[in-house]
């Protein structure tokens, strides 16, 4: 189970950082947990905002289009330097034809550029995380400027400052990846859109170390079903 392998590199993380990154790591997490992030987030029956975005491939995407094909299942990423966010998109290409089967399409959401293990690599990061990057993802991953649609969706948060301490000892170049210096990242939710554009079902754990399952998802696209 994803969330399984999620408390795995939780505790490899614990055994093997120096003790002052895992407590950067804990505190940064606590802070994010305390957000009110679930109160303001998009629920179950509200009207999924519009929009229009640009996929890894350089194509232009909107709602209505995916909508026009059934149900729409939307993931919002923090970007491909974020181990729990690796799994994530792992977990769903490899079951995505279970989600595909169901009639529903899948995609994900991240405010970072196509260009991220480039990036990466040219700022310096480790070898050891860049080797993890997803790549050859088999669903659209559309390309949120600004976190602008992550806000929509009520979900943008700005990383507390224990956190981008973290990314900076990695070399992680939130600018050159997102394009932007502000340290704004979407909370980790998985919502099921229905044809009509409405939120059939909301996962929101407003803890960037929980992520929805691909059975949660599957069980709310047969609800939806029938």
């Amino acid at each position: 189970m994803l969330n399984e392998q999620i408390r795995e590199t939780i505790q490899m993380f614990r055994d093997n950082l120096p003790p002052e990154m895992t407590s950067l790591i804990e505190q940064g997490a606590g802070e994010i947990s305390a957000l009110d992030i679930i109160e303001r987030a998009l629920q179950r029956g509200d009207v999924a905002p519009t929009f229009e975005l640009t996929n890894q491939n350089g194509e232009t995407k909107d709602l209505q289009s995916y909508l026009e094909q059934g149900p729409l299942v939307i993931t919002f990423y923090r970007g491909a330097w974020c181990p729990y966010c690796k799994l994530q998109l792992k977990a769903y290409s490899d079951r995505l034809t279970d989600i595909t089967n169901t009639g529903a399409t899948l995609i994900a959401v991240t405010p970072e550029k196509s260009n991220a293990l480039d990036t990466l690599v040219e700022t310096g990061v480790a070898k050891e995380l860049t080797d993890m990057v997803t790549t050859d993802i088999p669903f659209d991953v559309l390309h949120d400027a600004d976190s602008h649609l992550a806000t929509q969706f009520g979900l943008q948060f700005t990383l507390p400052e224990s956190h981008q301490q973290l990314l900076n000892a990695f070399n992680v170049n939130v600018e050159k990846l997102n394009g932007t210096n502000t340290y704004t990242f979407p909370d980790p939710a998985t919502y099921v859109i229905d044809s009509n554009g409405k939120v059939a079902w909301a996962f929101i754990p407003n803890n960037y170390r929980k992520r929805a399952e691909v059975d949660a998802i599957l069980s709310a696209l047969d609800e939806l079903k029938s």
